[in-house]
């Protein structure tokens, strides 16, 4: 499977609701492992947010992205990251 087969690739979660879609990837070049995946959760600009998954959350790839783990926990994952930079940017001033 080529990386641009994942682009818009809808993403489901472990009970089968829908996330959003494949927008992104992180990628080693060197390696040429794929380190995470940015999904977002809106095609609409208003209500967009972008959630990042490991390939340690991929259950299944087919026509859909399947994941291990629930919609909340990666809501949850995507608050304490942004707690954890806010932190950061605070002590750096």
């Amino acid at each position: 499977m080529k990386v641009s087969d994942f682009f818009g690739r809808r993403v489901l979660d472990k009970k089968a609701n829908e996330i959003g879609k494949v927008v992104d990837m992180m990628i080693k070049p060197k390696e040429g492992l794929i380190t995470s995946i940015i999904i977002s959760t809106s095609d609409f600009g208003l209500t967009r947010k972008d959630l990042a998954i490991e390939t340690s959350d991929i259950e299944e790839v087919g026509d859909y992205l399947l994941l291990n783990i629930e919609k909340a926990e990666l809501e949850l994952r995507a608050e304490s990251a942004k707690a954890t930079e806010k932190i950061r940017l605070d002590v750096n001033k």
